[in-house]
């Protein structure tokens, strides 16, 4: 009888390290974890809906606007919203975070372009 409840403690704590990621994530600034990075990374808004991706190349570039779509919660696609011509289909972007607490996230973007790339996991700090 321990035996099965300290096997379903264990599952619940383990599951409750990923839950309420989604929640953890809107209304956030996520910086990437690289070395003197300063703005590269994503901004959620507060309503859940929209997101911001930021470049930096040398400088701080303008944000790419993008909307979100939760497909569970923690697995999410960030879809382009400006459309830059008539035939291309909007940029998304397919993530799912690995590991989350109170300063740090892992997002693992999984690979859905041409090719055989493999999925990447990069680190944020939240700002």
């Amino acid at each position: 009888m321990k035996k099965i409840f300290l096997a379903g403690l264990c599952l619940s704590l383990s599951s409750w390290a990923c839950a309420g990621a989604k929640e953890s994530l809107i209304g956030k600034r996520l910086v990437m974890d690289i070395p003197e990075v300063q703005c590269a990374g994503l901004s959620f808004s507060k309503n859940g809906k929209d997101a911001a991706m930021y470049a930096e190349l040398g400088q701080c570039q303008d944000p790419l606007h993008l909307r979100v779509r939760w497909l569970d919660d923690k697995t999410f696609i960030l879809i382009e919203k400006v459309r830059l011509n008539e035939t291309s289909p909007p940029r998304s972007f397919l993530y799912k975070v690995k590991s989350i607490n109170q300063d740090y996230v892992q997002l693992t973007e999984i690979w859905t372009g041409w090719g055989d790339s493999k999925d990447d996991t990069l680190g944020y700090y939240f700002r």
